[in-house]
């Protein structure tokens, strides 16, 4: 933590392999943030370049007042959002489809086919969600912040983050039910 604080007051005066050092201790946890919001893994590679594009740019206006990986965050998950508002538009025209995530490989053929029925069943339910609730929910149970963290990222009462995250889980579980249900009487 002290070393972190030390690389962002170096990179905030020009140091580049202080801000190089930056990029490689949060570069894994930005892609999966954006990976998360974007469920897309070239649309959430790009985001973590612009994501780290911007920073660098706006390093100096870090105040530090939160942890650097709060206001990277917050960051991350503005340009993931907006990244996903262009996709969507292109989409619709295009009439695309989102990229399903992928089960692991030590799967057999038939336990992959059933975790991608799953995770597809799960993301479209996460689509469903209001952008407020769904980045809410990915940020708390997806990436581990506390509701303090995303109250930061978000610029929003801690209050209101609990009612979101709350709310996303009953809309979740709403549209699981009948969903999971059908899944298992697929198979």
């Amino acid at each position: 933590m002290q070393n972190e604080i030390l690389l962002v007051q170096r990179a905030k005066s020009g140091d580049l392999p202080a801000f190089e050092q930056l990029v490689t201790l949060h570069s894994r946890r930005t892609y999966s943030a954006a990976y998360r919001i974007l469920n897309n893994q070239a649309w959430a590679e790009d985001c973590t370049q612009e994501v780290f594009l911007k920073v660098f740019n706006k390093i100096k206006d870090f105040d530090g007042k939160s942890k650097f990986s709060t206001w990277l965050y917050s960051v991350t998950v503005f340009t993931a959002l907006d990244l996903q508002r262009k996709q969507s538009k292109l989409q619709q025209r295009e009439g695309g489809e989102f990229e399903d995530i992928h089960a692991c490989d030590s799967q057999s053929p038939q336990q992959q086919l059933q975790q991608d029925k799953l995770n597809q069943v799960t993301q479209r339910a996460l689509g469903q969600l209001s952008e407020e609730l769904r980045v809410a929910f990915l940020l708390r149970h997806h990436e581990g912040c506390s509701i303090k963290e995303i109250s930061e990222i978000l610029d929003v009462n801690g209050n209101t983050i609990k009612n979101r995250i709350f709310r996303a889980i009953s809309q979740l579980k709403n549209l699981l039910k009948s969903k999971v249900s059908d899944y298992e009487t697929v198979d």
